[in-house]
Parts: structure tokens; sequence; C-alpha cells
């Protein structure tokens, strides 16, 4: 194998490739990227942990046909400090060696190399149908979605996001860990409807965010038995569903709130931050208090100290003094747009409900009414 290839292209597929190897394996092929050089296609890198997937192409001048496998993390380093400018890869059969090196040989690289034939059978899946959706409206799904999902390995189910679309409805995504949901609709694909639904693995929701870019237009995606693969020009990803059953997560979501309280997001936001400063380092509790026209946030750290800071409301209010971990609100008000948020509250022992504010009267607002929430359990302080 012998071929030509830009250094920035050659780089932007080995940076996503090397993310999938797995962090450990008892098999050290896994450890590798394929590289495939083919007249016609270029030069076709791969890598998997045998879950997760990733294939991409790019354009490249192949003298010589071939594939061989090379340490991702080896690659990788290389690729990302040599100099901007057209880099030869070949392949020492004698040696066993993939050698890598500037046009005129000044910077050169000789590295191990295992035999292609040893990588695991990646062959990608052929749906039924794939759909084209927006990058903007899926990585937004993502983004609504999925710092909500639970890292709890025993509860393996709740270790992706949990995606559906009954005929007629809007596309929705939901995560959980059970401390905390988060949910967000879209407008689905033309004719796209998942029924039952499907969980995304954290990991391939991660990788997603990587290999696309909001500005790049539209993806495909499409589910076979119990794959799924996105394709975006010419990079793809195919991944193992999470198997078993995502709890009903309706049954969470408060319906009939006694407090609804309208909120500056970003003074909530920063005062939960700098009040959260001295929350206990293992609960992240703080205490919320609301009263008739302001939210009253306080922590309290044995042996450090303690603070205080009040956030005036726009609307709304009542009494009610209910303890929560920071950090949930936190992560929420992080992925909402709108300049206020919603409080509702039912009682000191069931969940505070979080949305976005969407003002009728501002324009600006307008082009965020995609509906998405947050259900926040309580804690005892």
């Amino acid at each position: 194998m012998r071929l030509l290839i830009g250094c920035k292209p050659l780089l932007k597929v080995v940076q996503i490739a090397q993310s999938v190897v797995p962090k450990k394996t008892s098999r050290p092929i896994l450890m590798h990227l394929r590289l495939k050089a083919t007249v016609e296609r270029g030069l076709e890198v791969t890598a998997t942990d045998e879950e997760l997937t990733f294939q991409a192409t790019t354009e490249a001048q192949v003298e010589v046909p071939g594939e061989i496998t090379v340490s991702a993390r080896d690659l990788y380093e290389i690729v990302r400090t040599m100099p901007d400018e057209p880099l030869r890869i070949e392949v020492l059969l004698d040696k066993g060696q993939l050698e890598l090196s500037t046009g005129d040989r000044r910077i050169e690289f000789q590295l191990h190399t295992l035999p292609a034939g040893d990588f695991p059978d990646t062959e990608g899946i052929s749906p039924d149908r794939s759909y084209a959706y927006k990058v903007e409206d899926l990585l937004q799904l993502i983004d609504r979605t999925v710092f909500a999902v639970s890292q709890d390995e025993a509860r393996y189910y709740l270790g992706g996001v949990f995606l559906e679309c009954h005929e007629g409805e809007n596309i929705r995504a939901v995560a959980t860990d059970g401390h905390r949901l988060a949910l967000a609709e879209g407008t689905p694909p033309e004719k796209f409807v998942l029924s039952p639904g499907k969980i995304l693995p954290r990991k391939l929701l991660g990788e997603l965010r990587k290999m696309l870019d909001a500005r790049q237009g539209e993806v495909r995606f499409g589910f076979q038995d119990k794959k799924v693969t996105f394709q975006h020009g010419p990079q793809t990803l195919t991944s193992l569903l999470v198997e078993g059953s995502f709890p009903d997560y309706r049954q969470v979501i408060p319906r009939t709130p006694s407090i609804v309280c309208r909120v500056p997001r970003v003074d909530l936001l920063e005062g939960l931050r700098r009040i959260s400063l001295l929350s206990p380092e293992k609960t992240g509790g703080v205490r919320v208090q609301i009263t008739v026209d302001a939210l009253h946030l306080s922590s309290q750290h044995t042996g450090r100290g303690q603070a205080k800071e009040e956030v005036r409301l726009r609307e709304g209010g009542g009494d009610i003094e209910i303890g929560f971990n920071a950090s949930y609100f936190i992560d929420a008000l992080n992925v909402i747009d709108t300049a206020e948020v919603l409080l509702e509250f039912t009682n000191y022992l069931s969940p505070c409900l979080l949305k976005p504010y969407q003002d009728p009267a501002s324009e600006a607002e307008k082009g965020k009414a995609r509906p998405h929430l947050n259900v926040i359990m309580p804690m005892r302080l």
C-alpha cells in the first residue's frame, strides 16, 4: 500500500476514529485503525469497539492499493503534530511496518502494524428505509437530553437516550438517571415512525456530536434489527442499540403544579453556580425557598461556611422550601436558550418541572418554541 494524502483531511478522520477505539481491551487489534486504500475511493479509515463502528473515506492519491491496521493512538498523535503538507503513507511488508513521512522525507515515522485480516468484520447495515434529518435538529435533541443519561452500568437500560416517534406526533428524545429527566421534541423526518422507541447508547451520541456540525445540512439515519446507522457525507457511524425496556417516563412528569415561577435564566444559572461552591461535595445540595416575589438560594458546608443569594421573580411566587442537587439545574439551564424559565412545584416532596418560557411577543424566541423540559427530583438536606 502506498499513497499520498493531505494532512488536515487525514487528521479530521483519525481524530474521530481514535476516540471510538476502547480505552481498555484484551484484544490488541481493537486498539488499531484499519486503513484501506483503493484507487476508486481513496483512503478508508475504520475503527470499532465491536459495539460502535466509525468508517470514513477521504481523498488520497493511491499509487498501490492495499490495507493494514495501525495503532489508533500513535497515528493520531503523529498526524496532529505534522506540518500542514501532503503526507506519504507506505506499508513496508518485509518489516511489518507502516511508514509515514512528509513528501520530501524530512520527517519520517515507522509504526508497527497488524494484519488487516485480524480486524473484526465491520459490515454496515442496510436499513429498509433511511431518513434525512437536519443536523441542527438532531444535535438539538442530543444536547437537550444526553447530560441526563445514567452513568450506572447496572442500570444499563438507562445508558442512552430513548428515541420514539408515534404516527402524527413529534419525534421525542428522553433521558433519565433516576434523579432527573430531560425531554426534547422536534419535527420528525417525513414519514418517520419509531414505535416502539429505541435506546441510542451514550457513546454513539458523543461520537455523533464530534462528527456533525450544525452548519452541515442533513444526516441520514436508519434502523435494522438491533442496530442504527448515521451517515453524513463520507462518514458513517453504526452502533448496537441499548437492550432493555425504557421506563414509562410520562408517569414522573408533574401535571398540576401548585406554584409556578417565572425566573430570569441567567440570574438563576449564575446564582446556582455561586451558591454551589459551598454545597456538600457528596450531594451538591442547595436549599431553594420560594416566597411571593423572590427565589432564595442557600447552601452550607460543614467546616467551610455558608452562602445565600436572592433571585427576583418576574412572575408568580408562593411558599415552599425544598432541596435540590444544584448541578442538575445547572446542566438543564445550560441547554435552554430562552431569556426566562418556568419553575413549577407541587409540594416539598415532589419534583420540580423546569422548562423554557417563550414570550409570545418576542420575535427572537419564536424559532425556539420546540418543546423541551426537565424534571428534577428533590433531595433531603
